[in-house]
């Protein structure tokens, strides 16, 4: 079942030209988009988080503008701001790991592959794959709203 919230939100998604193909359901907007810095297309999930929206839409609405925001600035990162984004990756989890008994020795920047965007009013996740370094995990990075890395988790694919 829509709600007044979501169904504003997909159509600012909509009529903004944010996503291909935007499908409104299960109480999130997505669809794909380009992520030029990256260099690919990428699946992007916005969620008003309407699960505590109760009878009195204004009370718990979610902030619109606040999505719309976190999709065009991911989206809109320059270069040298993705460059950042993958370094700061990078070294936290070669920081945190530091281990020999990585699947293949290659550089994890050349591993790293953006699959898809989570933007939440108050925060955004990139979701990574690493297919030759970390092929059963996904690792995940939290943006703040400067698009510098926050934190840093890998994931065993399947969890979260």
């Amino acid at each position: 079942m829509a709600t007044p919230s979501l169904d504003a939100l997909f159509d600012r998604i909509s009529d903004g030209g944010l996503l291909d193909d935007p499908v409104a359901e299960h109480g999130i907007v997505y669809g794909r988009a380009s992520l030029d810095a990256a260099g690919s297309d990428v699946m992007v999930n916005v969620d008003p988080e309407l699960d505590d929206e109760d009878e009195d839409e204004d009370q718990d609405a979610p902030d619109l503008d606040a999505l719309i925001e976190g999709i065009t600035r991911t989206l809109s990162m320059t270069e040298l701001q993705w460059k950042a984004v993958i370094e700061a990756v990078v070294t936290e989890i070669e920081d945190a790991v530091a281990d020999p008994a990585i699947a293949e020795q290659i550089d994890l920047r050349d591993d790293l592959e953006a699959k898809s965007i989570v933007v939440f009013a108050d925060a955004v996740l990139l979701r990574f794959e690493a297919p030759r370094q970390f092929p059963e995990s996904r690792i995940l990075a939290q943006l703040d709203e400067n698009c510098e890395v926050e934190t840093v988790e890998v994931e065993a694919n399947g969890e979260g």
